[in-house]
């Protein structure tokens, strides 16, 4: 290998989405670790946007297609700078075929099921048209003919009866699998035979926690298109397998639950499918090195069929790396450096001022992200108007607001309940109320009180009552905390692969509530791979990142309105283009939910009068949650759904409702299914009442904002133009500064949401609607990326680019089907662009005039 100040480059071409995700980042780390490689992530500007030879130059190559890629510009590239490839370019052009893929199996004898291959008179628009290089270049390495001309047009399979399908003289019988030809389209169906019920099963890319539904009513073939016909293999187990090689001495396999059995996919903690790691036969391994050299995919992935003692090979899918495997990580890494190694002799030098210029390149500049806080406990909290001097006193003469939180102050509170109740000047039972909270809260962590005054609307000086609002709960968790530490390490790869500079200016800034700063601080810690961090480095912000009451008028105004639509007697309803697929008519959605809860209620009293499942669970409860603060926060809910008049029920008790139930399904799920499970019902409730509350949450909680597009860009700059002022005012000193830089905002939900709906309605090119989305939950970042390249290879002027993305954080929407451990934590979804890149000063012009 070279010296070490003579790197070898390792080029990465591939989408950012994938360049950029868990296990890529887990791999390029490694790497870089070496004192012998330099890794050049070249991005998406650079792939779509510039001519090959303005990408830089790398003596190793990581490249493969996936959705959006410019495969074709890749090869061209390749042709042009010849560095050498981990997985062969001009292969994964032929893997898109399935015809292809099949006859390159068959050819170096790696077992296939039973086929039938039927073709369309004519080419079809989605049919994958191989150049003379490519068809010359398989012909050479495997043998086999991929030329139109490899397979007959117009050989289309006829079905003869219900249950059986034919080819010239070859016939199929049900159960079968029909398969598009493209390696992309992944709609594959299962016809299954008359004696056994009938029907078809779809398959489809895994939506949620769904990966194929069953029609019991179709029997008919598709005709519409090319497809390959293969026996049904009754696998063993139920599983599939999927392999990944590594070179071709070195193949890992995971089984995973076949999607035929019911279409539910099994999740872990982080949303992915639960799989096992499963030993390779020594065919099976021999199958492995074969794929790997016929289609020269040094990294690569394949499903397998185990049945009947047999295994079978049904698809091959290029590039796939292991997920959440950190032996697999180390393994990788060891096997790719020695075939550098190996390879180094044969690579010629690059010499081109592009790849010596590193700044001629797009680079990232800086670094910005608003996030939201880490997992957190529910927020409870009680409302009092109080007329009295005793509570009137606790203003201390100020108009504004006043917030107590030490437990003193608590007690000043407590003081003036005991004097109210003395004198008998306000309702026994609010005050006997207030008085069994300040006892039973006042030493939980978090536990604050907000003293709001109420002037008389004829007469803005006359103070009329003063109105308590009693909070607690909202810490963040031990999920959180998890969560945050591995956000910040996942972070750290990032920008050191992307551009290690990006942390040598950060600047952190955090609200001044007790769960976003904790959130802030173990993120920042990770982040920095440091125990400790400066007492200064954390500024704390309220203007800035916590609540505003700038839209308070329009907000109340939006809330009487969402009232209104869930009121049985009122007339207000909202086009059906407002409405989820879930919800018909909102008011009838939410009365079926009360119904549930009602029968949800009766269930829990009926377990606890029974006794034991507390009992049983002591010791276990975690997040300072307790059997009496888990069935107070579950009486609560069901008095403010159940108990109320419909026509003042408040929309904000959704919001509570699916807080609750999220926060047991995550912490306390083992007691959840005691407690809401009998004979009658099972575990039907609890599944109902989560994806009922869900639903309802999706549908409320968003246009708590604004229902319309102009009511949430109007309530989005109110609530959040601090915010928005200072994002522009770092892009702008960014773009100025001759450092990269990373900026990271610290904040609550409904700053994140406000800044959103700015994002999305303020008139930038979007590729996101507000409608795309599914929840903003823990730990949501919208990213903006600043990247600058010089104009030229002498130039001091350099031009700009943004790109906005986006990730829901921490979430998945099928929490029911989560197999979670101890640390009872989701992991931070990967990120999604909401833009593509748009020049700085065109950004710009549609955000800086939202400034208010």
């Amino acid at each position: 290998m070279k010296e070490s100040d003579d790197k070898w480059i390792v080029g990465v071409a591939c989408m950012d989405v994938k360049a950029r995700s868990k296990p890529m980042r887990n791999i390029l780390s490694r790497f870089m670790n070496s004192h012998n490689l330099t890794v050049i992530v070249f991005g998406d500007k650079v792939i779509l946007d510039e001519a090959v030879d303005q990408w830089p130059t790398c003596h190793f190559l990581i490249s493969f297609f996936s959705t959006g890629f410019p495969l074709d510009k890749a090869i061209e590239y390749v042709r042009l700078r010849n560095p050498f490839c981990i997985n062969n370019l001009l292969m994964q052009k032929v893997l898109m075929d399935r015809r292809l893929v099949l006859n390159i199996l068959d050819h170096i004898g790696v077992p296939t099921p039973n086929r039938l291959v039927s073709n369309t008179p004519e080419p079809e628009e989605s049919d994958i048209h191989l150049s003379d290089e490519i068809i010359q270049f398989t012909l050479d390495t495997t043998g086999v003919d991929v030329s139109p001309n490899s397979f007959m047009r117009d050989s289309r399979v006829i079905q003869v009866d219900p249950d059986t399908i034919k080819l010239g003289d070859k016939v199929l019988v049900k159960p079968f699998v029909e398969k598009p030809v493209s390696g992309e389209d992944h709609n594959i169906f299962i016809y299954y035979h008359s004696s056994q019920g009938g029907g078809v099963r779809k398959l489809f890319r895994k939506v949620g926690n769904k990966s194929s539904e069953f029609c019991p009513d179709v029997s008919d073939i598709r005709t519409d298109s090319s497809y390959v016909y293969e026996e049904f293999m009754d696998v063993d187990n139920s599983e599939d397998v999927k392999v990944y090689t590594i070179g071709e001495h070195f193949a890992h396999a995971e089984t995973r639950k076949s999607p035929v059995v019911d279409g539910v996919v099994r999740r872990n903690s982080e949303g992915k499918e639960v799989r096992y790691v499963t030993p390779l036969s020594d065919d099976e391994k021999v199958y492995s090195s074969k794929v790997c050299r016929a289609f020269g995919q040094t990294v690569c992935g394949f499903d397998l069929l185990r049945a009947g003692g047999k295994s079978f090979v049904i698809d091959v899918n290029g590039w796939s790396f292991v997920k959440g495997n950190l032996e697999y990580y180390d393994k990788c890494t060891q096997i790719l450096s020695d075939l550098f190694k190996n390879v180094s002799s044969k690579i010629p030098s690059v010499s081109s001022p592009v790849a010596t210029k590193v700044s001629n390149q797009w680079q990232l500049k800086a670094f910005l992200s608003v996030m939201r806080h880490g997992d957190r406990t529910p927020k409870q909290k009680f409302k009092f108007n109080f007329k009295s001097k005793p509570f009137m006193d606790l203003l201390n003469g100020l108009e504004e607001e006043v917030v107590l939180k030490s437990e003193q102050q608590l007690k000043i509170v407590s003081v003036a309940c005991d004097a109210a109740i003395a004198a008998k000047s306000e309702d026994e039972n609010a005050l006997t109320s207030l008085r069994a909270i300040l006892d039973f809260k006042s030493s939980l962590p978090g536990t604050k009180i907000q003293i709001k005054p109420s002037y008389s609307k004829s007469d803005k000086t006359l103070l009329e009552k003063a109105q308590l609002i009693v909070k607690w709960g909202g810490e963040i968790t031990h999920a959180g905390q998890h969560q945050s530490k591995d956000f910040g390490e996942n972070l750290r790869k990032d920008l050191k692969i992307i551009n290690r500079a990006l942390l040598e200016d950060l600047r952190i800034y955090s609200s001044s509530e007790r769960r976003v700063i904790a959130t802030a601080e173990t993120t920042t810690k990770a982040l920095l791979d440091q125990p400790t961090l400066p007492d200064d480095l954390i500024k704390i912000n309220k203007e800035m990142l916590d609540d505003s009451n700038a839209a308070k008028e329009q907000i109340e105004g939006i809330k009487g309105r969402l009232q209104e639509i869930l009121n049985p007697h009122h007339p207000t309803k909202l086009p059906d283009d407002y409405l989820p697929e879930a919800i018909e008519d909102p008011e009838i959605y939410l009365h079926e939910t009360i119904e549930i809860l009602t029968r949800a209620r009766d269930v829990m009293r009926e377990n606890l009068e029974k006794g034991g499942a507390f009992e049983e669970w002591k010791g276990r409860w975690c997040c300072t949650e307790s059997p009496f603060l888990f069935q107070e926060r579950w009486e609560k809910l069901f008095k403010e759904f159940c108990d109320v008049d419909r026509n003042s029920f408040e929309p904000s008790k959704i919001s509570e409702l699916y807080d609750s139930i999220k926060y047991d399904i995550l912490h306390n799920r083992e007691f959840l299914d005691v407690i809401f499970t009998n004979e009658e019902h099972g575990d039907a409730l609890l599944r109902q009442l989560y994806i009922r509350s869900k639903v309802l949450f999706d549908f409320i909680s968003p246009q708590e904002y604004g229902i319309e597009s102009t009511e949430k860009l109007e309530i989005g700059i109110l609530s959040s133009a601090s915010l928005l002022r200072q994002l522009v005012a770092d892009l702008k000193e960014a773009q100025n500064s001759p450092r990269p830089c990373t900026r990271i905002y610290f904040t609550k939900e409904s700053k994140v949401i406000c800044l959103f709906n700015i994002v999305l309605l303020c008139g930038l090119p979007t590729i996101l609607r507000t409608g795309d989305i599914d929840e903003l939950d823990y730990l949501t970042q919208i990213t903006f990326e600043l990247h600058e390249r010089k104009r030229g290879v002498e130039s001091k002027e350099s031009e700009y680019s943004l790109r906005i993305g986006f990730s829901p954080g921490a979430h998945d929407p099928n929490l029911t089907d989560l197999h979670l451990d101890e640390k009872h934590c989701l992991s931070v979804k990967p990120r999604r662009w909401i833009s593509e890149h748009i020049s700085l000063d065109e950004a710009l012009t549609y955000l800086s005039p939202k400034m208010v």
